[in-house]
């Protein structure tokens, strides 16, 4: 491990990495590496997960090449930095805000979309102008052997290397002191790496994670509404980021909400889900025994005709999209990425009823809001801890390269993609080029009275 971060800090001293027009070409090289190991890497999140490949490209790759786009154009402009304006004492001069790279960098990815999680930061961190060491998730083991593969095949480990191993690796990886780690994963995994982190004072940023929660009011387009929430929700069975745990739904329209829900489920996977291409499984046992345990905190309400055939199934880790109800206001299952494809139902019947209980709630990691009524939408927002709060749409800000993805109080702190990214990846300087030309007497030496009191004047 010290062998690489000298290799890596010999590259960032060579001053490789600097130029825009660099940057821009490792850009490039990733997007034709995303794209030349596409099928390989669906064929590998199959084996992982069984997950099929359709949700796959929507919720991970997309998103993925999106963000390489904007980033090839953006990096140019965000090189140049940003003109301010001089206070008094820097008369005539030019003042900049410029933006420079952090050098070695550490991303960890999460299990639940081991792909997106990694390379977004990758990203990130190559348009700041950073080397950078990926961490990828052990949960997933042919999709790292993949990213492996495509990483060495586009890039020298100087610049970009993948590092296998648990947490012995992260020790000494750690203990080299790298510039900077971005880490996605749960809040234990934090902590463990704030630890190992704290002897070299290494700055990092996390995002944790947290429930996150759909509201449907009285005056939305339930069709709509349920289509996106069952998007959202139940593509990989649930077990991605920013998937809605919780469903708040005004009681005068809770019935015509749940037939729009189940309408929409049969719509997506048919009357059978555990038969349909679409809908995939636990990615591992303690998965199926985690959401095992939250249909028995509540009522699960019935799916339609098929419903006895969609029970679930330990052996294939099956899991069939499910409405939950009667689930108790102290109930963990409330306070936690779900993970899985159940889906709490809770009816509240004023809008303070409902943003008195999501306050009550740890932050979300996203909020997403059902509603014609703009000043309703406006409301929830200001009154809401949450990563992310969408209005009339669901999950669709992960695919949106200029929207931050990040955390907020308990599901994290930093946040990657866009402007945000970039910013996340890079420290600000400031910079400033003085003019010969002339120089405020107030500003030096030695002190008058008649200096005393124009400075008196001016900053009265």
């Amino acid at each position: 491990m010290a062998a690489l971060a000298a290799r890596q800090k010999a590259f960032i001293a060579s001053g490789a990495v600097l130029p825009s027009g660099a940057r821009v070409d490792a850009l490039r090289r990733l997007r034709e590496g995303v794209q030349g190991y596409r099928d390989r890497l669906a064929d590998a999140i199959r084996a992982d997960y069984g997950r099929p490949e359709h949700p796959f490209l929507v919720r991970e790759v997309v998103p993925v090449l999106h963000e390489i786009d904007w980033l090839i154009k953006a990096v140019p402009g965000f090189c140049g930095g940003r003109r301010v304006l001089p206070s008094l004492g820097q008369f005539k001069a030019r003042s900049y805000v410029r933006r420079q790279p952090l050098g070695r960098v550490v991303a960890y990815a999460h299990w639940a979309d081991p792909f997106r999680s990694l390379l977004v930061p990758l990203a990130d961190a190559i348009g700041a102008g950073n080397a950078v060491v990926l961490r990828p998730s052990a949960e997933a083991p042919a999709t790292a052997e993949m990213v492996t593969r495509m990483v060495r095949q586009y890039f020298e480990p100087e610049h970009v290397a993948v590092v296998g191993g648990g947490a012995e690796t992260d020790e000494a990886l750690l203990a080299t002191a790298p510039d900077f780690v971005w880490y996605d994963g749960d809040a234990r995994g934090a902590r463990t790496i704030a630890v190992l982190a704290a002897p070299t004072l290494t700055p990092y940023a996390a995002i944790t994670g947290g429930p996150s929660a759909a509201l449907v009011h009285g005056d939305a387009d339930m069709a709509m509404a349920a289509r996106r929430i069952v998007w959202a929700k139940f593509l990989h069975a649930g077990q991605l980021r920013a998937a809605p745990d919780v469903l708040l739904v005004q009681r005068t329209v809770l019935d015509r909400v749940l037939d729009a829900l189940r309408t929409e489920l049969e719509r997506a996977f048919g009357p059978q889900p555990r038969t349909s291409a679409d809908f995939g499984r636990m990615v591992s046992a303690a998965g199926f025994a985690r959401q095992a345990e939250r249909l028995a905190i509540g009522r699960a309400l019935p799916f339609g005709p098929g419903d006895a055939a969609n029970q679930p199934d330990r052996a294939s880790l099956y899991v069939p999209p499910t409405l939950l109800t009667d689930v108790p206001d102290d109930s963990p299952v409330l306070r936690e990425e779900g993970f899985g494809p159940v889906l709490v139902v809770r009816p509240y019947t004023r809008l303070d009823e409902a943003t008195a209980f999501l306050a009550g709630l740890p932050a979300l990691t996203a909020l997403y809001a059902f509603t014609t009524a703009h000043a309703r939408g406006e409301r929830l927002m200001e009154n809401t801890r949450a990563g992310a709060v969408l209005i009339n749409d669901a999950a669709t800000h992960l695919a949106n390269p200029r929207l931050p993805q990040g955390g907020v109080g308990e599901t994290g702190h930093g946040a990657m993609a866009g402007p945000a990214g970039l910013a996340t990846f890079s420290a600000p300087r400031a910079t400033a080029v003085g003019s010969n030309f002339f120089d405020i007497p107030l500003r030096f030496a030695p002190g008058s009275d008649l200096k005393l009191k124009v400075l008196k004047r001016l900053y009265k």
